[in-house]
């Protein structure tokens, strides 16, 4: 039951940053090619670079097609949707606010439940989790020439670490799925907290 539920989420989560994806590539007006690109790289660069990094070979989606499988109809789809938003109101930048957000606490705190399943001590298991959740999204904005959301003074990953570090105090006292819940929740309200209010983290001042 518990990897039925993981692989729900996993799957929820490619959907998700495939989305961010496309609305990225709907806002820099690429073709359908660019966006199923970003749709991918968003998706899967941040489990294939975590899989990388702690010896989970073959990556995950090389081992699950339904990742695959999911990616491209999602992109259709979205495609579709987005052709029928008026530009210029800030409502593709509002679903890829929304999109990133989710996908970030979902792959997150996947990322961090991985690393603990397989063995790896919890700080391992907080860096592991947020490579996860902000590599894609760092790639899909390199990709689209622009400054990734994670060297900005946005709040990005510190709301991933927040959100993995509860999740992996709450999985001593909770079942290991209230946990992560618990800890994707707390992700995606200090995200959403920070875009609403505007909240920033301090940047380095030159003399």
């Amino acid at each position: 039951m518990f990897e039925w539920v993981v692989t729900g989420l996993n799957i929820m989560a490619t959907m998700v940053l495939a989305i961010s994806g496309v609305s990225q590539a709907a806002r820099q007006r690429m073709d359908f090619f660019g966006a199923l690109v970003l749709a991918c790289v968003c998706a899967l660069g941040g489990g294939s670079l975590r899989d990388l990094l702690i010896g989970a070979t073959p990556v995950f989606w090389t081992r699950d097609l339904t990742y695959l499988a999911v990616i491209l109809p999602t992109t259709v789809v979205t495609i579709l949707v987005v052709q029928y938003i008026p530009p210029g109101r800030g409502i593709r930048l509002r679903i890829l606010d929304v999109a990133d957000a989710v996908g970030l606490a979902l792959f997150a705190i996947l990322g961090a439940q991985k690393a603990l399943y397989l063995g790896f001590a919890e700080p391992v298991a907080v860096v592991m989790g947020v490579v996860t959740g902000i590599a894609g999204g760092m790639i899909r904005d390199l990709l689209s020439q622009s400054a990734p959301m994670v060297m900005r003074e946005e709040i990005y990953a510190s709301a991933a670490i927040v959100g993995i570090i509860s999740y992996t105090l709450l999985r001593l006292v909770l079942e290991e799925v209230p946990a992560m819940v618990a800890g994707m929740i707390v992700v995606v309200l200090i995200r959403l907290a920070a875009i609403f209010w505007h909240w920033r983290m301090p940047i380095l001042r030159r003399e």
